[in-house]
C-alpha cells in the first residue's frame, strides 16, 4: 500500500495534479504500492490477483487526457486504472492493458475486436487503442482457443452525482472509525477519474481525523473539512463521539450527498 514519506519514490504523475516533478514541498507520499492511500485498488493489485490466480483477468487503461507525465522509477508497474469513462477525451489513443493467466488475449472496443496477442510468461499484453465510449472487453483463451474468462470495462453514464459511501454502515464507538469515501459518479455508482472539484464535508456526532485524496502531491491539510479530489475520489475519516447516528453531509461541484453510520 501507497504511505507518506519517500516521496515520489514510485510516483507516475501528470501536471493536473503536480506542479512538479521534483519530490519538492507537496509531494507526501511514495506513489508507490498496490493500493492507494484511501486503500483502492490499483490496476497493479488487479495485476497481482491474476498473476496468482485470484483472479482469472483484469483491464487496466492508462489515463487519457491529463497532460504531461512524471517518468515512473522501478517501483511503480503502471498507472493504469480501471476504467473506461475519460469525458471529452473521445478519438484519443491510450494504452490498454490486460492482465491473464491464459495463451492469447482479444480485445474488443463495442463488440469489435481492436486487437490480438499471445500472452508470455509475465501474464500481461498491452493493446494500444482509440477511446470511444462503451463497452471495452478482454477475453482470455487456452492453448486450444477456447474461451476461459472474460471482462468489461463500461463507460459511465451522462448524468454526474456526488456519492458518499461508508466502508462500514454499523462501527463501535471507542475503537471503530468512519470511513467514508465520496466519487464523481454517474447513477449506477460507476466513477469518472477525469471530474475534479471539492468536496465539503459537515460532520454531527463526529470528528474529523483524516480528510483527502490518494494524490501523492497533496499541498492542503488532512485536517481540513474541505479536499480535493484524485481520479474523482476523495476520502473521510472520522472517530464517532457517542452512540447513535454519525452523520456526513457532503457538497461539492456535483451536487450533495450524506453518508448515516450507526454508532453502538
Amino acid at each position: 500500500m501507497d504511505y507518506l514519506g519517500e516521496v515520489g519514490i514510485g510516483s507516475q504523475e501528470y501536471a493536473e495534479y503536480a506542479k512538479n516533478f521534483d519530490g519538492s514541498l507537496g509531494w507526501v507520499s511514495a506513489g508507490a504500492g498496490r493500493f492507494d492511500l484511501t486503500g483502492k485498488p490499483l490496476a497493479e493489485a488487479l495485476y497481482t490477483q491474476v498473476a496468482f490466480g485470484l483472479k482469472p483477468i483484469a483491464i487496466g487503461v492508462v489515463p487519457v487526457g491529463l497532460g504531461r507525465e512524471h517518468s515512473p522509477s522501478a517501483w511503480k508497474m503502471t498507472n493504469a486504472v480501471e476504467s473506461w469513462s475519460w469525458d471529452g477525451q473521445e478519438g484519443e489513443r491510450t494504452q490498454v492493458e490486460v492482465y491473464a493467466r491464459a495463451a492469447r488475449v482479444k480485445l474488443l472496443l463495442n463488440g469489435r475486436e481492436i486487437g490480438s496477442a499471445r500472452v508470455g510468461r509475465d501474464a500481461r499484453v498491452t493493446f494500444t487503442a482509440v477511446y470511444r465510449p462503451g463497452s471495452l472487453t478482454a477475453v482470455a483463451y487456452d492453448a486450444d482457443g477456447v474461451e476461459i474468462a472474460r471482462t468489461s470495462l463500461a463507460t459511465a453514464g451522462k448524468e454526474t452525482r456526488l456519492h458518499a459511501v461508508p466502508e462500514a454502515e454499523r462501527i463501535a464507538l471507542g475503537d471503530g472509525l468512519a470511513y467514508v469515501r465520496f466519487m464523481y459518479a454517474d447513477a449506477a455508482g460507476t466513477v469518472k477519474p477525469l471530474l475534479r472539484g471539492d468536496v465539503h464535508i459537515e460532520v454531527e456526532n463526529g470528528e474529523i481525523l483524516g480528510f483527502g485524496s490518494a494524490c501523492p502531491y497533496y499541498e492542503r491539510s488532512y485536517r481540513s473539512d474541505t479536499a480535493d479530489t484524485y481520479y474523482g475520489e476523495a476520502m473521510a475519516i472520522i472517530r464517532p463521539c457517542e452512540t447513535g447516528i454519525l452523520s456526513v453531509k457532503a457538497s461539492s461541484p456535483y451536487g450533495e450527498a450524506t453518508a448515516r453510520i450507526e454508532v453502538r
